[in-house]
């Protein structure tokens, strides 16, 4: 019965440890929760739509795969533990066994990467030639701002008419129209 003193202790403190939790969470949690708080919180952004989307079926496919191949190389290390501790002659039986384990596994791979299980994009974009290829890379205009026509920019206009730096086409024909006015006075 002392064998299980260990594991005794382990779950009080466990149940402790999620009591305190819980009650620390009822005490500094919100008092006042209005819709706004009680929302759920996503990296800044409010949440839109409905929780239950439908996700596509490559996600759970790859995350399968990955807990497939994972598991597989854990077996990897007991090996290795092990290995140096075997006489010779089981060595190298050893050795071969994982040497086909790791082939089937690599088999494993290239097969699914064979079958596109692991490409995430399920559009054909990639499998075949694009029709607007060369709208994409066509080269760009340039950006226009608006007034690139008007000119070179006078500074000297710009600074005597406002008494403060200002730059750009615009304060220049600002300038201009109160340089006129003031010559018409």
């Amino acid at each position: 019965m002392t064998g299980y003193i260990p594991l005794l202790v382990m779950l009080i403190v466990s149940a402790v440890f999620a009591g305190g939790m819980v009650t620390a969470s009822a005490l500094l949690g919100p008092k006042k929760p209005s819709g706004y708080k009680s929302s759920s919180y996503e990296c800044g952004m409010s949440p839109v739509g409905n929780a239950r989307e439908r996700f596509p079926i490559k996600f759970y496919l790859i995350a399968m795969l990955f807990i497939v191949f994972d598991i597989e190389t854990i077996f990897l290390y007991p090996w290795a533990a092990t290995y140096s501790t075997l006489p010779h002659g089981l060595m190298i039986f050893e050795l071969s066994e994982m040497a086909v384990f790791v082939v089937i596994l690599f088999i494993g791979y290239f097969y699914i990467l064979g079958k596109g299980a692991l490409d995430w994009d399920e559009s054909d974009s990639g499998k075949s030639v694009d029709r607007h290829d060369f709208e994409v890379k066509a080269p760009r205009p340039p950006l226009r701002c608006g007034n690139e026509d008007s000119g070179p920019v006078d500074l000297t206009v710009a600074n005597s008419v406002h008494g403060t730096p200002s730059y750009g086409a615009s304060s220049q024909e600002q300038g201009k129209q109160s340089a006129s006015t003031r010559s018409d006075n």
